[in-house]
């Protein structure tokens, strides 16, 4: 294989392009947010919305979704996709690390889809948890997805099979091809090929490295419980062939 030319990342105005090419067709957790936005009857707090494929979703059905994103490129687009539908989606600008998070209303669920608790090292997941804490109504409830780790071996294995994730837009030809999963002590490392081709053929390629930080179901409720939830259960998420599976966990604010 020769030698990718070196590059920067896309601009940042490109971060929702790329959202929408990677995980804009990724729909197996769809259902469980649903279910439970449906038994919550009440406002939906989602972490991470990025450019709104989980807030839409919901909103179409009816939900009143609080949309939490720190890029506000990725808010644009979420505003953009979600102007229209049936139920309200309100972006909030805010970045997880933060412990000052202002909402303006109480959820009565908080929603982390694909594994956003995990963008977060174990020095700042207890002060997200804590204001979450805070905010959430009495009796709501968290649900949180990991990464189930002993789906990785049979996805990693699958990787050469799987043919890179496209779109088209104005005229340009997104594709991002996974290549592999590094599992390290405290983090797992997901390296795509990034590559766009622009109306009159010209391409350019980069590297794009997701980085997410190793936490079990079993060490998040620890986590949580220390801080006032109360472990409710836990959910799988099957990805379907050559993906890692997801985990999620179900925390409650007790009344």
């Amino acid at each position: 294989m020769s030698a990718l030319p070196e590059e920067r990342e896309a601009p940042v105005a490109d971060a929702a392009v790329w959202q929408q090419v990677e995980f804009g067709s990724y729909a197996a957790d769809l259902p469980l947010w649903r279910e439970l936005a449906d038994e919550a009857h009440g406002p939906v707090l989602e972490l991470g919305a990025g450019s709104g494929r989980v807030a839409a979703h919901l909103a179409e059905h009816g939900h009143d979704v609080i949309a939490l994103e720190r890029d506000p490129d990725l808010i644009a687009e979420l505003a953009r996709s979600t102007a229209k539908l049936s139920g309200s989606v309100t972006a909030v600008r805010a970045d997880l690390a933060s412990s000052e998070l202002e909402l303006p209303a109480s959820p009565t669920l908080v929603i982390g889809p694909l594994h956003v608790v995990q963008v977060l090292d174990s020095s700042d997941r207890p002060a997200l948890l804590e204001r979450l804490r805070e905010l959430i109504a009495p009796g709501g409830q968290m649900a949180l997805t990991v990464v189930d780790e002993t789906t990785l071996l049979s996805a990693g294995a699958a990787a050469t099979q799987i043919l890179p994730d496209m779109r088209e837009v104005d005229g340009w030809v997104y594709s991002s091809e996974p290549l592999w999963v590094q599992v390290g002590e405290n983090a797992l490392t997901v390296r795509r090929v990034r590559e766009r081709v622009s109306p009159e053929g010209a391409m350019q390629r980069s590297i794009h490295d997701e980085v997410l930080n190793r936490v079990s179901p079993e060490r998040l409720e620890i986590e949580a419980e220390e801080l006032g939830f109360r472990p409710a259960g836990r959910r799988q998420i099957s990805s379907g062939p050559n993906e890692a599976d997801s985990t999620v966990v179900l925390l409650e604010v007790p009344r």
